[in-house]
């Protein structure tokens, strides 16, 4: 099927964390028509477990960040993410202003759509903002030596035996306009983070892979630039893409954006230092995932590695340039051929 797309009509929705989302979504800005975030609502972290705690709801760190990142208004941007020093309230230090305003937000509407949507019109954000979810639900998984932990904090920790599955202890559906976003799409990223955390914990909710496979465009996967602590130990970008294809059943992945970019050797030592290695693709592994039935786009797309970034009980990792990203988008949503959708 060739795909002649009009630029002005592209549709792009991006899944995952806040950080991988956003930047899939500045890159985009000038090809898109629209744009989504439909970002993971199972972070249990300090500032936002509390949240979750004080409105009984899901996660709502990711998406306050998301809002925050492409609001018009830049004193509420600034305001959203803004953290408290604790004035000597122990649990207040570090929290999000953010996150206890979307917790106010669905104790008064008693609707987390509705309290996450209300914050993303008063910031005036430029993109569609939804949670993957409303159900307040407990990412959980099962180790490769059949032990479970329960919370997202526990599955990412590091040290741990390395993750053999994913599930959520009571099962919780997908929130129904995200479906209908990932439906009606050009382009549906997954990813760049965390793979479990992020990428393939929006996956666990019922309707999800059900919604990809019924996309209209192109499901791309975009592989992250470093193995991540905790998570992805030891792998090799066919396992990140391999990992995926699982999650999604076969022929719902349409292609594989993997950066084969050769950053500064001391910044690689520094963070390999942390546990994060380089991940660089070899004929074998591209080869691998053009068997799995998912096309590789094998692209240079770190940008100079800057100063570390303070992340907030986060590590840092060598981040994509905008440009290369943006052009290596705008070709897998231009791509003409046979896909699934």
């Amino acid at each position: 099927m060739d795909r002649q797309l009009d630029e002005r009509h592209i549709h792009v929705v991006a899944i995952g964390g806040g950080g991988g989302a956003t930047h899939v979504l500045h890159a985009v800005a000038p090809f898109a028509a629209s744009r989504t975030a439909v970002i993971a609502v199972t972070d249990t972290g300090r500032s936002t477990g509390l949240a979750r705690q004080i409105g009984n709801m899901p996660a709502p760190g990711d998406l306050r960040a998301t809002i925050a990142a492409f609001a018009a208004d830049q004193v509420m941007a600034e305001a959203l993410n803004h953290r408290f020093d604790g004035a000597g309230i122990p649990s207040l230090e570090g929290m999000a202003f953010g996150n206890l305003m979307i917790a106010a937000l669905t104790r008064v509407t008693g609707d987390f759509a509705a309290a996450v949507d209300y914050t993303a019109r008063l910031a005036a954000t430029t993109v569609r903002v939804l949670p993957v979810s409303v159900a307040n639900a407990t990412l959980c998984a099962e180790l490769v030596d059949g032990a479970r932990v329960e919370g997202e904090f526990e599955v990412r920790r590091p040290g741990k035996p390395p993750i053999a599955r994913l599930f959520l202890r009571e099962p919780a559906a997908a929130y129904p306009p995200a479906l209908d976003a990932i439906r009606n799409a050009d382009l549906v990223t997954l990813g760049p983070g965390s793979l479990w955390t992020s990428v393939l914990a929006c996956v666990q909710f019922a309707g999800v892979t059900g919604a990809l496979a019924d996309c209209r465009g192109i499901v791309a996967y975009i592989c992250n630039s470093t193995t991540q602590p905790g998570q992805t130990d030891g792998y090799r970008c066919i396992d990140h893409v391999q990992r995926v294809v699982e999650a999604l059943g076969p022929g719902v992945l349409d292609v594989a954006l993997i950066n084969v970019s050769d950053p500064d050797p001391a910044a690689v030592r520094l963070y390999a230092e942390e546990g994060l290695h380089l991940l660089r693709p070899d004929e074998d592994e591209i080869a691998a995932v053009r068997a799995l039935g998912v096309t590789p786009l094998v692209c240079e797309l770190t940008r100079k590695v800057g100063p570390r970034r303070a992340l907030w009980n986060k590590q840092d990792t060598i981040r994509y340039d905008m440009e290369a990203l943006r052009a290596a988008l705008f070709e897998i949503v231009t791509m003409k051929g046979d896909h699934h959708g």
